[in-house]
């Protein structure tokens, strides 16, 4: 009968110090999130937190967004999540740690993470699908426990114990169930870990120089190959549609399209503007009196003041990314007036809310904002005899037409469920 020998709690941490150390950089990133984002305690709101501090959504991760590969693996969606994937990664982690290098071991981990993302990534590219959590990473471990406990038990010196492992397993899936169930990370973290523990056995033959280059070496083949799979899945088409309609639901914030989902008044302090911009033009003034329309104290102005010129940022970045993604002439120069007019506003914003004085030119003003409320009215209410400036509106309209389902489901439910909880970002 195989006895274990009984270590002291102090050596078991030493031993495990990556275990230790990855533990509270799990515990670390929910309570920093959850203190910067109030939307990670509340229900409603939790979906586009986690998919704001980076949940591995398939259809943004083939997208470009490959950091989310990495990010989510430290995500949880609530305490209970986050503590039974702790318990399960201390159960096993200090004893798989002592029994292997704790570089090799943090390394089967990340790698063993990874792939259960991008597991995840693949199975669900088509659908709308979040998914976050260490489970993958866990498994990972598991896979690796396995293959060196069977080895270990062959050779006569078993080293963990079964005890360990079916409780790191149940609590890795037990979960899973509470949570609902990623099998594509489970599965693709398994088979990972016990890929790689094969060749950190392998390695455990030769001599401690050519063991760690041939396990470097073999962490970086891994990587590179998880790189290349990542890049050659890269969905560009899906790329255009979160970009037009991450641009689409910005307008929208903004006025310019769905007038319900911007503030009231936002779009009554929009009005005023127009109105003071058009007297001082009829009167050949060159500043124009904006200030006239705020109202001191009032708090709803307070919030636009400190919003809205965020909005317009997230344009300015929003028409720079997608003129690259749409080459087409007509709709990089619709882009180019969608970016000047979000720069205009952001001067309007700053002569409305700040006490010194703001440059404006007057007439550039109007001619902007009027140019794009063309490009983004459809032919409803504006007309034009000038072909360039029809072919940019219907470039425009091209654009704003071309998220399908997918990427508008997707970036409805990210960011704040109404316009002033950005004050948690």
């Amino acid at each position: 009968m195989a006895l274990f020998q009984r270590t002291s709690p102090i050596k078991k941490i030493l031993a495990g110090k990556i275990t230790l150390l990855l533990i509270v950089s799990n515990i670390a990133v929910y309570l920093v999130a959850g203190y910067l984002d109030t939307r990670a305690f509340e229900s409603l709101s939790q979906t586009s937190f986690l998919i704001d501090w980076g949940g591995n959504v398939p259809a943004l991760t083939l997208s470009g967004e490959y950091w989310r590969l990495f990010t989510s693996m430290f995500l949880h969606v609530g305490f209970l999540h986050l503590a039974i994937n702790m318990l399960a990664l201390w159960s096993l982690g200090i004893i798989l740690e002592a029994r292997m290098r704790s570089w090799v071991f943090l390394g089967v981990y990340l790698l063993s993470g990874l792939c259960g993302s991008l597991v995840t990534a693949l199975w669900h590219r088509d659908e709308f699908f979040l998914s976050c959590g260490a489970s993958g990473a866990i498994l990972g471990i598991f896979g690796a426990a396995i293959v060196y406990g069977l080895h270990d038990r062959r050779m006569g010196r078993p080293h963990i114990p079964p005890g360990n492992l079916l409780l790191s397993l149940a609590l890795t899936f037990g979960a899973g169930f509470a949570f609902d169930v990623d099998n594509a990370a489970h599965l693709g973290g398994l088979l990972a870990g016990a890929l790689l523990a094969g060749l950190a056995l392998c390695a455990e033959r030769l001599r401690p120089v050519a063991a760690a280059a041939v396990l470097a070496g073999a962490g970086m083949i891994g990587a590179a190959a998880l790189a290349v799979v990542t890049l050659d899945n890269h969905d560009r088409d899906m790329q255009q549609q979160i970009a037009a309609a991450r641009f689409e639901h910005t307008l929208g914030k903004m006025g310019l399209l769905q007038s319900a989902k911007a503030p009231a008044s936002a779009l009554i302090l929009d009005a005023c503007v127009d109105r003071a911009l058009f007297e001082a033009a009829q009167g050949g003034s060159a500043a124009p009196d904006l200030r006239r329309c705020i109202k001191p104290g009032d708090r709803e102005q307070a919030l636009l003041a400190t919003f809205m010129p965020r909005r317009y940022q997230d344009c300015l970045a929003q028409t720079v990314e997608l003129q690259q993604l749409y080459p087409d002439a007509a709709a990089r120069k619709a882009l180019a007036g969608a970016e000047q007019y979000c720069a205009m506003q952001t001067g309007i914003y700053a002569a409305l809310f700040q006490e010194q004085p703001v440059e404006l030119e007057v007439e550039k003003a109007l001619q902007t904002r009027l140019l794009m409320k063309f490009l983004v009215d459809g032919g409803r209410k504006f007309r034009t005899d000038s072909a360039p400036l029809q072919a940019q509106a219907n470039a425009m309209q091209g654009i704003l037409r071309r998220p399908g389902e997918l990427a508008s489901a997707i970036i409805g439910r990210s960011g704040c469920p109404y316009w002033s909880c950005a004050r948690s970002r």
